[in-house]
């Protein structure tokens, strides 16, 4: 007599023991006419058993619940970290009696005078800035970059520039390419060497080569017997760079420096010294002995 193989095992799943006993039953009690043929009888039998529904069984609420928990949180903690940086704003601001240079998120690089601040959005996606006070930037090519103040806008792709918003008004100055400039209802659009004074609505030219620079971006200091330890940290301050030296602490140096270039400066102090430096990445020096 034939069983299913699984009719003696142990209860384990109760809908496959009912499925093997009507299986089992079927076999058993079927009786075959004695004017069938054993073919015919056979399909009939198959059929009968093929016919027999196989529920499968459900996936658990409980696990299908959790799955579903996780993936809200998930989504929740994604929603709040892009919201935080959307919303959220980064603050750079200069010291008294001293100008501090930054980077910001594209590499673009601003110079703040003292007790100067700006303010952007840390996802940096649209290159605008907020100023109070006094900057100078250097843009990365690109998207429109701008720069507002409590009484005007800069607009620029790619450029250097300078622009002041304070006690003695909103002066704009084009030191390489061009810029646009907003005050008020007004717009003009300014070249290299010229400088747009706001509260007389005009456009001065001034010569680039004898002014390069606003004089807040140039580092002069006068140094007596100071360990090149203590100079470093000053020119990473101003410059906005990092330097590495394996030259000893005692290593002294004395002179005085007016230069805006970093390279001049670090020339300067390591000729002095009879040590040498090598720039190795867009804002790192090294300073050591001996040739590199």
């Amino acid at each position: 007599m034939f069983r299913h193989p699984d009719s003696h095992n142990k209860l384990g799943d109760k809908k496959d023991f009912n499925l093997d006993i009507e299986i089992d039953q079927s076999i058993r009690y079927f009786k075959v006419p004695a004017v069938k043929e054993k073919t015919d009888v056979l399909n009939f039998l198959l059929n009968d058993i093929s016919g027999l529904k196989i529920i499968k069984p459900q996936k658990s609420k409980v696990r299908r619940l959790y799955v579903a928990i996780g993936s809200i949180a998930s989504a929740a903690c994604l929603l709040l970290f892009l919201l935080y940086f959307a919303f959220s704003n980064e603050n750079y601001s200069g010291v008294q009696g001293d100008n501090i240079t930054y980077y910001l998120p594209d590499h673009s690089k601003v110079v703040l005078s003292p007790n100067s601040q700006i303010r952007f959005n840390k996802l940096f996606l649209h290159r605008n800035v907020s100023l109070l006070g006094e900057a100078y930037f250097e843009v990365k090519k690109g998207s429109k970059f701008s720069v507002k103040t409590p009484n005007g806008e800069v607009r620029v792709l790619g450029t250097r520039f300078s622009v002041a918003d304070n006690n003695d008004g909103f002066v704009v100055f084009c030191y390489e390419g061009k810029v646009a400039v907003k005050y008020g209802k007004e717009e003009r659009q300014l070249l290299a060497g010229n400088r747009y004074v706001g509260s007389e609505h005009t456009i001065n030219t001034v010569d680039i080569k004898e002014n390069p620079f606003p004089t807040y971006l140039y580092f002069d200091h006068t140094f007596t017997n100071t360990n090149l330890s203590d100079i470093i940290p000053i020119l990473e301050k101003h410059f906005g760079v990092t330097i590495y030296s394996n030259v000893p602490v005692d290593k002294r140096f004395s002179g005085t420096i007016h230069s805006n270039n970093i390279k001049e400066v670090i020339d300067t102090i390591c000729t002095s010294m009879d040590i040498s430096f090598v720039q190795v990445g867009e804002t790192k020096y090294l300073i050591q002995y001996g040739k590199i």
